[in-house]
């Protein structure tokens, strides 16, 4: 019995260290980045931030290493402090992480869907002339249906009215989920000044 015993407290100590193998999104970081959102005159940033903590939690329990810990805390920290689009940058590499298994790539995909809709909905629901386009770019991104995001997305990068921290926030997304799209736009500009059209 003695025998059973330590042989049951051996297995017990191994999963406990295996446990602290998993990268655990840090509790206080997230409670702050939920109660700054909720605490936010627009209501839909609670409801994102709320889907994005907690696909932030289920990356962390299910991946290894101290890589996707840092950078799950690092967007948290930065998403609370207003650096949105740094934080974007630090959702979108999770799925450049070796380690990840296909699950945990697309955890980390949605993680950065939904860091794209916080951003979006955060930066640009007051946008003038775009309310519509934010809206639906919101709504796929959270959705995961990214074709249906292109082109609102396209639309809010070509508004008039963007301060230049808007530009280069929409060009960080832009360049995620349509990439060429400048390329593209330049052409058409370019068509655009020719003769006869």
């Amino acid at each position: 019995m003695k025998k059973l015993f330590v042989l049951f407290t051996a297995a017990g100590i191994v999963c406990g260290a295996n446990s602290n193998a998993f990268a655990q999104v840090d509790a206080g970081l997230a409670a702050k980045f939920l109660s700054t959102a909720k605490a936010a005159s627009d209501s839909q940033l609670g409801s994102i931030a709320s889907d994005l903590t907690g696909k932030m939690q289920s990356l962390g329990t299910s991946a290894a290493g101290a890589l996707v810990k840092d950078k799950l805390n690092g967007a948290l920290t930065l998403l609370t402090g207003g650096k949105d689009s740094a934080a974007l940058m630090s959702a979108f590499d999770l799925v450049k992480e070796a380690k990840l298994t296909p699950d945990q790539i697309g955890l980390a995909k949605q993680v950065g869907n939904l860091a794209s809709a916080y951003v979006v909905q955060k930066n640009f629901a007051t946008l003038e002339g775009a309310q519509g386009d934010v809206t639906t770019l919101v709504k796929s991104l959270r959705a995961g249906k990214l074709t249906a995001a292109v082109a609102p997305l396209k639309n809010i990068a070509g508004n008039n009215h963007l301060t230049d921290g808007q530009k280069t926030l929409i060009k960080t997304v832009a360049d995620k989920y349509a990439p060429g799209w400048e390329k593209a736009k330049g052409a058409v500009d370019a068509i655009k000044k020719l003769p006869g059209f």
